[in-house]
């Protein structure tokens, strides 16, 4: 019960754990921490063979913190040829969509605040706007309306490949029910976690260290695209795209990690104390690098991340030449 930040579990009358889904967010952490391993998530890796088994063109796309999951010796390229073995069809970075919601939050953060709203939060972190929305309802138009990494890599792909099965793999158990909202149609049709990843790569015996890398190599991701999986990139991505359009602009910057520290980043934020910034939440201490389908130790993964970010052709979102097909994506 500890580790849940929204106070979301409590015992039955016979003192068996019990969650509250008014209040649970889907963060994850309590599969992590419960030491009985007594909590689970509903897995979709059954789906995702099926869906191969009937020559569907099934497409992955790998989330930010994908890095150094699979291996000290399991580079992208790697991990590309490896997917590809099972029988994936392509291998596609998130990291490509996190360019485009950068561009997109900034382009909201420079029209909305302050003159339309006291401050902004971040959208790609879905425990954290949804904890926001549940606990803080009087901000809810306060959180970014811009569209997730994932579903944004998810149109990007859908628009060339309109009947591919599109599965997200990624460090997070809330994706799984931001990929099913009905809300927002995610074009997301599986979901699963690096952890269940690594469970398919052990069945097949595919080794990924020693596989030859995929002479396609990776996307034409950013830097800051890239270092969206650590705690604070977010946030930095989308100062670094208004100071490249604006160099004198200040972008006040404040954030939390774990939902304990984002609800008390909220509470402040209802006293005035983060008027005119920018708000990144994330559910997950660390980033997305600490979820709950994660398998490496957080600083470890975190160095992978900004070691494999460091090496992109680009720095800035702005500069991809995905952020032209933007507006085709926003509807």
């Amino acid at each position: 019960a500890g580790a849940c930040g929204m106070d979301a579990i409590g015992s039955d009358e016979l003192g068996r754990a019990k969650i509250d889904y008014d209040k649970c967010v889907s963060c994850g952490m309590c599969l992590v921490n419960c030491p009985f391993a007594a909590i689970a998530d509903k897995s979709q890796i059954l789906q995702v063979i099926t869906a191969m088994q009937r020559n569907e063109e099934v497409i992955a796309c790998v989330a930010p913190a994908f890095v150094g999951q699979f291996g000290k010796e399991a580079t992208p390229a790697k991990l590309k040829a490896a997917m590809r073995r099972l029988g994936f069809a392509d291998v596609v970075e998130v990291a490509i969509g996190a360019d485009l919601c950068t561009v997109e939050e900034a382009k909201d953060f420079l029209e909305e605040v302050p003159e339309k709203q006291p401050f902004m939060g971040t959208s790609c972190c879905p425990a954290w706007s949804v904890m926001a929305k549940k606990l803080f309802p009087e901000f809810k138009d306060y959180i970014s309306m811009a569209l997730t990494p994932m579903v944004l890599t998810a149109r990007l792909i859908k628009r060339e490949h309109p009947d591919a099965k599109i599965v997200f793999i990624g460090p997070c158990a809330a994706k799984k029910l931001e990929a099913m909202r009905k809300s927002v149609r995610s074009e997301v049709d599986f979901v699963l976690t690096f952890e269940e990843m690594d469970g398919i790569f052990d069945a097949k015996h595919v080794d990924i260290e020693n596989i030859e890398e995929d002479p396609e190599g990776v996307n034409d991701a950013s830097t800051d695209g890239r270092n969206f999986a650590v705690a604070g990139g977010v946030a930095k991505s989308v100062a670094d795209v208004i100071h490249a359009k604006y160099p004198d602009k200040e972008v006040k910057i404040a954030n939390a990690e774990g939902l304990k520290e984002c609800r008390q980043l909220l509470k402040m934020a209802t006293l005035g104390k983060y008027n005119g910034y920018l708000l990144e939440g994330m559910a997950c201490p660390g980033g997305c690098v600490a979820g709950a389908g994660t398998m490496q130790p957080v600083k470890k993964s975190q160095a992978a991340v900004n070691l494999y970010a460091s090496k992109a052709k680009h720095k800035n979102s702005n500069e991809t030449e995905h952020v032209k097909e933007l507006d085709k994506l926003v509807y």
